[in-house]
């Protein structure tokens, strides 16, 4: 089957041409009944704005699934376990997603396996492929010997170092039909085009009408500088507060924005942190109070005690199924905390997001999105080598459309990478 490829720099239209691919491959051989196109990305994030593109391509009429990879894997060995289990390849923990994937990714070899998933799915679609592990890219690779596989990838948006070399990337470089998109869409100011270019390239950054940085000692400074943005710049626009590093610095400057006005009587501006998924159901999870070992009405009146009615009403679905099919019920904190975990992450799947109104977020959060205005705050116990911290910054700054404001904790910073390139001479 085909491979085509889509790659180039953030806002250059790589998912509108997926889609756009997508579109032209279904007018031209219409899919049978009963048959899908499966499109698979790394996060729930961009599984949902993935979504939100394929909802509204011509002629698919809602005819796809669209899932992440891990969630695609454990499907794959849960249907094939006796396969997995006749060849040795071992019992993946339910949320071991690497070693999950890595057994599908065995399982897929068989190209028994591989026609099986063809004949529900025959189009595989596969956005930020740049971001898939080995095990993730090898369940990838076994279904695109069968599946008209689309795929949308930039090696510089890769934030994990630990992909360096870029495994997906090398595999993607080799197919034909690779077609590199160099002109940015999502934004004309040449002060954004010339940052992102010279991130890019390892050169000193430029400022300009639109996009500058400034250095801000302390969280009460860059504060004032983000509400003065808002009131003189934003003016009810979308905006992102990005940062790569969140904690005190960017904590502290969000949290005195959205409490205190500024001498020019801007704000206060509330601005609200969107959270991983994980990170929630911590939070979560640190709530429920339960003794190791808890009655039903025990788990019951904790889980209730969330305020969470929504995670309430499907725990106690659980709880009614457990005690009808088991004499003895016992509910182990383990046991409470897989379940509630599940249904969250099930929610998580479904749950729709509107970049709309002013949000903070980490730089991770931000990728394949996009904002009128983006405020950068880049504290000072940013990490990582000369090339993490410009990509970093890469894909925070390009996620604006129209203004961005770089808040740089520390003054030296401003001499070094990803701002200055290190010379030595």
């Amino acid at each position: 089957m085909t491979i085509t490829v889509f790659s180039g720099g953030a806002g250059s239209g790589k998912t509108y041409r997926l889609m756009e691919k997508l579109a032209e491959v279904i007018a031209e051989k219409p899919m049978e009944d009963g048959r899908k196109v499966l499109a698979l990305t790394f996060m729930h994030g961009a599984r949902r704005r993935l979504d939100d593109q394929l909802a509204r391509v011509p002629g698919l009429a809602r005819r796809y699934e669209c899932t992440t990879l891990d969630s695609f894997a454990a499907r794959i060995v849960r249907r094939w376990q006796s396969l997995a289990i006749q060849e040795h390849y071992g019992e993946p923990r339910e949320f071991d997603y690497e070693d999950t994937c890595r057994v599908a990714a065995a399982l897929l070899a068989h190209r028994n396996v591989v026609l099986w998933v063809k004949v529900s799915y025959p189009i595989l679609i596969i956005d930020e492929a740049q971001d898939l592990s080995a095990s993730r890219l090898n369940v990838v690779r076994h279904l695109a010997t069968e599946l008209t596989t689309l795929v949308a990838a930039d090696e510089f948006q890769c934030l994990d170092p630990a992909l360096r070399p870029n495994p997906a990337w090398d595999w993607l470089q080799l197919q034909d039909d690779h077609v590199r998109l160099d002109q940015t869409m999502r934004t004309n100011v040449g002060s954004l085009l010339n940052a992102a270019a010279a991130l890019r390239s390892g050169l000193d950054l430029p400022i300009g009408q639109g996009f500058s940085f400034r250095a801000t000692a302390n969280a009460a400074l860059a504060s004032t500088f983000l509400s003065n943005q808002i009131a003189w710049r934003v003016k009810g626009k979308t905006l992102a507060v990005i940062s790569p590093v969140v904690k005190t610095f960017a904590e502290g400057v969000v949290e005195l924005s959205g409490t205190r006005a500024t001498r020019a009587g801007n704000g206060p501006y509330r601005i609200g942190w969107e959270q991983a998924d994980t990170k929630v159901i911590e939070a979560l999870l640190a709530r429920i109070v339960v003794p190791a070992v808890a009655t039903p009405s025990e788990a019951l009146e904790a889980v209730r005690a969330t305020g969470d009615y929504a995670l309430f009403s499907e725990f106690a679905n659980w709880v009614d199924r457990l005690i009808r099919t088991r004499r003895d019920v016992a509910i182990s904190q383990q046991m409470l905390s897989a379940i509630v975990e599940k249904i969250c992450s099930n929610r998580a799947r479904f749950q729709r997001s509107s970049d709309l109104g002013y949000k903070a977020m980490s730089v991770h959060r931000a990728k394949n999105r996009e904002f009128d205005h983006v405020v950068v705050l880049w504290p000072a116990a940013t990490t990582g080598d000369s090339e993490q911290r410009r990509r970093l910054l890469y894909n925070a700054v390009t996620r604006a459309k129209e203004e961005c404001l770089v808040l740089v904790q520390a003054q030296r910073q401003l001499q070094l990478p990803p701002f200055k390139q290190q010379r030595f001479d």
